[in-house]
């Protein structure tokens, strides 16, 4: 809700454009309150959408106004240039006829306030300035808070229903994975944890959907790690933006429709016996050491020679393996990038629960996506993750091939396939990179044990007995 100290803001998209440009000020002259929103014009207040009446728009103004409302945008403007040349009369006419289109369309979707203006074809726009000027000057007055209507915020939650609206033109908006959202004045690690389904632009029809690209608009549930408060009489209270949390990109835009209840009941019950106390018992520190790489690399062999040394020196510890966690716990997963995150998402929960047992955990996984490991990293204590990149060219990948997995993919009998039509993000700053061209894998297991002594997880002594276990 706009105030005195928020000044209310105007988002402008010019229709056929990308819906992630903003497009030029319509004028400079805002009236005072208002000020030209930043970043994604579907974050503003006020959207203005520009269309030339010579063009063919309707079906780009319809999907803005949709994304826009998605969006929580509150206030649609459609300012409309004339045809060159038109006679005024058709000018007019052609004016009207948007207008009452605009009108039914803003009624179906529901905004506060939607209005038709003229914008002149002149560089500057100033004849059609005034009407677009008065309009805004009349929201900054009717959207001042009244001080004698304080809203009481609702209970908190940490579940959220809500319409989304997809802005990246590089990213897919996928569940199960982690990204800051900026709700309620606060920054959050929130997660859509489902997709429930698209809505079609032109129709607002549902449509089932696992992720939304570019310029789609879905109805999603949403999960932040603390309890979020909204404000029941604020427009504005439920409006977020999604951004990613490695690069800090704006994915989407969306408005929360209702707090779920089960987010409100859904507490952490204490517990007498603690993690530190667990690992104590088995004199360890325990950790997780992540295996990252292509297919073929030798992810599996290194970290099983890791682990049998580690348990001829009597520490505890537990393998999760990417081929044998797909037998139980995720046999309902796929390879496409949804099934891929909720994949390492699953796993990245259970290392957790394996770490808070005191347990040394070492996972071998592929594991693709940057933003996905660094969710696992972000589940554990500072040190508790070891990112170990083992690497291999992938011509010796495929040469070595030990599944039949390359040649199945490049059979076209696989499709999603790491390294061959699927991408995988090497570590930017891993604590260790393994090259299985460069040594033998018990050398490698070596180096993984000797930097988990030099972190102080394991007994250094124990780290300068020769030898690793045999396979």
């Amino acid at each position: 809700m706009a105030s005195k100290t928020r000044p209310m803001t105007v988002g402008l998209y010019d229709a056929g454009s990308a819906v992630t440009s903003s497009g030029a000020p319509l004028t400079s002259s805002y009236p005072p309150g208002t000020t030209a929103a930043p970043g994604s014009p579907f974050s503003a207040d006020v959207l203005i959408i520009r269309a030339d009446a010579a063009r063919q728009l309707w079906a780009d103004i319809r999907h803005a106004a949709v994304i826009a409302r998605a969006a929580g945008v509150r206030h649609a403007v459609l300012a409309v240039k004339a045809e060159p040349d038109a006679a005024k009369d058709a000018a007019q006419t052609r004016l009207e006829a948007m207008q009452t289109a605009f009108d039914a369309l803003s009624r179906r979707l529901d905004f506060k306030s939607a209005v038709t203006v003229p914008a002149d074809n002149a560089a500057d726009g100033e004849r059609g300035i005034p009407e677009l000027r008065e309009h805004l000057a009349q929201l900054v007055i009717s959207n001042h808070p009244d001080p004698l209507k304080a809203g009481e915020p609702l209970p908190p939650s940490e579940r959220f229903a809500a319409h989304v609206a997809s802005l990246s033109a590089d990213a897919q908006l996928l569940p199960g994975r982690e990204y800051r959202l900026r709700l309620a004045g606060q920054d959050l690690i929130a997660t859509i944890t489902a997709i429930k389904y698209r809505l079609d632009a032109e129709t607002l029809q549902r449509h089932p959907a696992r992720t939304l690209t570019t310029g789609e608009v879905g109805v999603c549930t949403i999960a932040t790690e603390t309890p979020v408060s909204l404000d029941r009489d604020s427009d504005d209270a439920g409006r977020f933006e999604i951004h990613s949390l490695t690069t800090g990109a704006l994915i989407a835009a969306g408005n929360v429709d209702f707090a779920l209840r089960r987010g409100m009941n859904v507490h952490w019950q204490p517990l007498s016996v603690t993690k530190a106390l667990r690992a104590s018992l088995k004199e360890q520190r325990p950790c997780v050491v992540w295996f990252t790489g292509l297919s073929g690399a030798g992810k599996s062999t290194v970290a099983n020679l890791v682990e049998g040394w580690l348990a001829m020196h009597g520490c505890h510890t537990y393998l999760l393996d990417g081929d044998n966690i797909r037998h139980g716990l995720n046999k309902d997963l796929g390879f496409t990038a949804v099934d891929r995150v909720e994949n390492i998402r699953r796993v990245g929960e259970v290392a957790r629960l394996f770490v808070d047992a005191g347990v040394i955990v070492l996972c071998s996984f592929i594991s693709p996506f940057r933003a996905e490991r660094a969710a696992v990293r972000g589940l554990l204590e500072p040190g508790e993750f070891i990112e170990v990149h083992v690497t291999a060219p992938l011509a010796v990948c495929e040469q070595r091939d030990p599944k039949g997995l390359y040649a199945k993919s490049r059979a076209g009998q696989l499709p999603n396939f790491t390294g061959i039509d699927s991408p995988y993000e090497a570590p930017e700053k891993p604590d260790l990179v393994l090259d299985t061209t460069s040594a033998p894998a018990e050398e490698l297991a070596q180096r993984v044990v000797n930097l988990l002594a030099a972190r102080g997880l394991i007994m250094p002594g124990e780290a300068a007995s020769p030898g690793v276990a045999a396979r």
